[in-house]
């Protein structure tokens, strides 16, 4: 018998024998491993919620248990509380994960959540109703619509499959409105019919949902509307063809009459806009659109520089084959009724496993913050989540601004299509290539450079008020051939050799913020000779006294100049065809400045977050890096420097030039239980239950079970709506 698996914002048939753990979900035993030795060959062999505490961050807003997708349904009411939710399903049962819906809590700074209702049952919304059969997706608040209340837009989902690679059945997402009269802790479905009932035109998608609502004068004014209009778009793509933005404009005060306008971002299949992988593949499908206009402080809607962020789907390797990606350019007037995304550059909003990233304003500072989901990482489909009884969690807030890089040299560097384009006058963007040919032309030896910034939001620097324990380590530099003295430990790994060089105190806990300035030698970038050099922090690293058959751990973060690139690798104890221990790589580079006649490069500014298993790097406020670090031992938390180069150099062939630099380097240890509201009781977490807010109307009251009892039964086979006809299709409309 099949079980449709809820994951992020997308549903598949997949056979329920891969889904099911060796132990059963029913109870709760405290029985911890022994993390002082090497792990089992199959964690779902564990006692139940005996991982729980293991690798779950407690600085991030997370569910109490079950497994947490996309950040959803973001806003802000009018006193600055933040109000954040998240797509929730059920894996306690052998019925695996049938629905999805959405939990949340609300926040006045980031550092205290309360959950909505109540710890057990945090849920705001869930399926049930006709528009929403099966689950509830993605979607985004106005804070006075419907009625003049809180209104949430949102995918209802209604038909199995959805996903970019199989045929998708009409009417299979629809977008649906809902509101709310006790400021979104809980939405109520009014009996009408689906604000957008499909896919337009007819169009063969590859998917249609994650209704995004907003306002924007720039676009008000191209199409001659007044600056207040809201405006609405839905992700998706057309099988064959390429991912799509459709976008709609709201005709009517109650808000339930949107009017198609047309597409306002197209891309071919797998479009890739940058030559030396700066940005990923545009893939097939269209997730979590967002449409944002900024300048150096934040969200600038009037006068800003246009920004779109979508997840991709079908472009990328691993990860689920998801790319989280933004697009910096302007919008113009088509020949039909709508407007067109001109981009002028693509990058990565997170090299590693944050996807489904959402935004929300901060009215109160015209800020414009973003979160990500990030999910767990294994390498197999029986998943330990009856032992860890919890999967999934969001970044850190994160701010998003213009980062503007001034008087970068005009060079084949800067022209190159990459993460940049060139900024002009009156915030405006053009591309690389032709920005620096204008600057050359003109005289000019520098142009400035512009590409989404993103970094931790000012409410992490509180974070650090919770530490435990904090120290600096000594500036330092350190190279390949003056190593002598400084304790480190040195290993060959293949053709490269590795140095790691202890701090003078480490973090005895899996919680803590690390900020480091390091100065590459400029010789190395972009050079072949330095092919295997590279510099960085080894962050988790285990005893080296432990028996020589035991498998050891040993996570670094570091830079290598030669191709831009910047890595996160994870070694751990656990077996790699249990978790995925391959690095996490993303591209940066580092530009020549020219400033008053006097060159010189680029530095890196890093700062790193470990929480739990959770690991986030923001560097230079343009790459950020989120992954997952499955330790096992005890005793893996030394941090040191890390070196790296080539094996082959000797005294007679090694570049001159070598010499790393590191300073400002601070370590944080401790970071804030941001739910404190919550009892730390496993039992009480895993155990309870949480349901689904009854729908009103309520068209399932005999098939559906709500209100915290418990998930909901898998139906019979014969009775899961997956390539029904067009009969029966019309029959269920």
């Amino acid at each position: 018998m099949p079980s449709i698996l809820a994951l992020g914002s997308a549903l598949s048939i997949v056979p329920l024998a891969a889904a099911i753990p060796h132990s059963t979900p029913s109870t709760v035993n405290h029985t911890l491993p022994n993390f002082n030795s090497p792990p089992p060959l199959n964690l779902s062999l564990l006692a139940n919620g005996s991982l729980y505490y293991q690798w779950r961050p407690k600085a991030r807003f997370n569910h109490p248990s079950d497994h947490l997708g996309d950040p959803t349904a973001l806003w802000q009411d009018d006193n600055g509380t933040f109000r954040i939710s998240a797509l929730l399903s059920n894996f306690r049962t052998p019925n695996v994960s049938l629905t999805s819906g959405i939990a949340g809590a609300t926040t006045d700074d980031f550092l205290t959540f309360t959950d909505y209702h109540n710890y057990s049952n945090n849920v705001e919304i869930g399926p049930g109703n006709k528009n929403d059969m099966m689950a509830v997706f993605d979607g985004s608040v106005i804070p006075k619509g419907y009625k003049g209340l809180p209104t949430l837009i949102f995918t209802g989902a209604n038909y199995a499959p959805i996903t970019w690679s199989k045929f998708y059945i009409k009417g299979a997402e629809r977008q649906n409105l809902a509101y709310s009269e006790d400021d979104g802790a809980t939405w109520i479905l009014p009996d009408i019919d689906p604000v957008i009932p499909e896919a337009p035109n007819g169009n063969n998608v590859t998917g249609f949902r994650d209704a995004w609502v907003f306002q924007y004068p720039q676009i008000a004014s191209l199409l001659g509307d007044v600056p207040e209009t809201w405006y609405l778009t839905v992700s998706g793509g057309i099988h064959g063809v390429g991912p799509r933005v459709f976008l709609y404009r709201c005709n009517s005060e109650d808000f339930l009459d949107w009017e198609f306008l047309g597409v306002d971002l197209e891309k071919p299949v797998n479009t890739t806009t940058s030559l030396g992988g700066f940005s990923g593949g545009d893939g097939s499908n269209y997730e979590c659109a967002n449409t944002i206009a900024l300048d150096h402080h934040g969200e600038n809607l009037t006068h800003g520089i246009s920004f779109m962020t979508v997840g991709a789907e079908s472009g990328r390797d691993n990860h689920s084959s998801h790319w989280s990606m933004w697009k910096v350019g302007e919008f113009a007037k088509n020949n039909e009724s709508g407007v067109t995304f001109q981009d002028h550059a693509t990058g990565i909003v997170d090299w590693g496993v944050g996807y489904a990233c959402s935004t929300v304003p901060d009215e109160k500072t015209d800020r414009r913050l973003m979160l990500c989901w990030t999910n767990e990482d294994f390498n197999t489909t029986n998943e330990p989540d009856f032992q860890i009884g919890q999967a999934g969690a969001l970044t850190l807030p994160r701010e998003l601004f213009v980062k503007e890089i001034e008087n970068v040299v005009a060079d084949g560097n800067a022209a190159e299509p990459g993460s940049w384009a060139v900024i002009t006058e009156g915030l405006k963007t053009v591309n690389a290539a032709e920005g620096v040919r204008k600057a050359q032309s003109s005289g000019n030896k520098t142009v400035n450079l512009a590409a989404l910034g993103v970094r931790p939001a000012k409410e992490v620097l509180k974070y650090r008020d919770h530490a435990e324990h904090i120290w600096n380590q000594q500036d330092t530099g350190l190279s390949p051939t003056a190593l002598n003295g400084t304790g480190a430990h040195i290993s060959n790994n293949g053709n490269v050799t590795n140095a790691f060089i202890p701090f003078w105190q480490s973090p005895q806990s899996r919680h803590w913020e690390l900020q480091a300035t390091v100065e590459i030698p400029s010789q190395a970038l972009r050079n072949g000779d330095y092919s295997d050099f590279a510099a960085g922090f080894t962050l988790l690293r285990n005893n080296v006294a432990q028996p020589a058959d035991w498998p050891t751990e040993n996570a670094t973060i570091y830079y290598r100049p030669s191709n831009e690139s910047f890595f996160v690798t994870r070694d751990v104890a656990l077996n790699s065809d249990f978790v995925n221990p391959q690095p996490e790589i993303g591209k940066l580079r580092l530009f020549e400045i020219n400033d008053n006649n006097s060159t010189s490069y680029e530095k890196l500014h890093i700062r790193a977050f470990l929480d739990g298993s959770l690991f986030e790097v923001y560097v230079n406020d343009l790459l950020t890096i989120s992954t997952r670090i499955y330790y096992w031992y005890e005793d893996s938390t030394d941090m040191g420097f890390y070196l790296q180069w080539p094996s082959s150099w000797s005294s007679d062939n090694t570049p001159e030039s070598t010499t790393v630099t590191f300073s400002n380097i601070t370590v944080w240890e401790g970071l804030p239980n941001v739910f404190p509201y919550r009892p730390s009781s496993t039992e009480l977490l895993i155990q309870n239950r949480t349901g689904f807010v009854e729908p009103v109307p309520n068209f399932n009251a005999d098939t559906m079970v709500y209100d915290g009892v418990g998930p909901p039964p898998l139906p019979d086979a014969e009775n899961i709506p997956a390539g029904l006809s067009d009969e029966q299709i019309a029959s269920i409309d």
